[in-house]
């Protein structure tokens, strides 16, 4: 099955899902962990605008490629989902769309900076750890919660949402457990902060159809588009 079949599936299952909620609006993150050059290419032909790397050196390479000679970075929107450190902040800002994978106030401070002497507001969202996991970061909920007036008063990042990584479990339950969860905390940070986070990037390869029930507005999609030896997505 090739990347065209892939991308008509996941959209047929987001569509099927759509019509039984109120989420009209939910936006694929093509993933290029697995995917070529070409790949990527042809993905953008196929209408897909935003994709997503979670390393930095990997990220900075497929920015810079080409498209029918144009500067890649100028024709899409790249978003870096994986987990950041600080002293590779510059070498991300501003040349991103969107960080997913804001960590912590001292990572936020530091994009603020490297964003400010770039001249340039950064956008973001805040991770959280739902599940507290020790293999995932992300802030902790109430932690988000108490320091969210902190985060939102650094001038050069904006702060459109949150995003989270469901736990490694086959339950659904517990996924969606999760998701809503996230959900839950942006409604509160709104209400108790005044703020307008419309953002929640939560869902992968074999959970985003529950992500997108729980209200996604962003789902980060690797394996299921590009890895070889696909499982069936009817099975997920």
């Amino acid at each position: 099955m090739g990347i065209k079949e892939n991308l008509n599936k996941v959209k047929e299952q987001i569509d099927k899902v759509k019509e039984q909620i109120d989420n009209i609006k939910v936006k694929i993150i093509a993933v290029t962990k697995y995917a070529t050059q070409q790949q990527i290419s042809e993905t953008y032909e196929l209408g897909i605008r935003d994709f997503g790397e979670s390393y930095v050196q990997d990220a900075t390479n497929k920015i810079s490629q080409n498209y029918d000679g144009e500067s890649f970075s100028n024709l899409a929107r790249w978003h870096f989902i994986g987990r950041l450190q600080k002293n590779k902040v510059k070498y991300i800002v501003p040349k991103v769309y969107l960080i997913h994978s804001v960590d912590s106030l001292e990572l936020a401070e530091v994009i603020d900076r490297v964003a400010q002497k770039n001249n340039h507001i950064q956008d973001v969202l805040m991770q959280v750890n739902i599940s507290q996991e020790e293999s995932k970061t992300g802030f902790k909920p109430d932690e988000l919660k108490n320091i969210f007036d902190r985060l939102s008063n650094l001038s050069n990042i904006k702060i459109l949402g949150l995003m989270t990584m469901a736990p490694n479990t086959s339950d659904n339950a517990v996924i969606k457990n999760c998701f809503q969860e996230l959900n839950n905390i942006r409604k509160e940070i709104n209400k108790s902060y005044n703020a307008t986070l419309g953002e929640l990037s939560m869902g992968m390869s074999n959970d985003y159809k529950i992500a997108v029930e729980c209200g996604a507005t962003m789902i980060r999609l690797g394996r299921i588009l590009f890895k070889e030896n696909l499982l069936n997505m009817e099975d997920k």
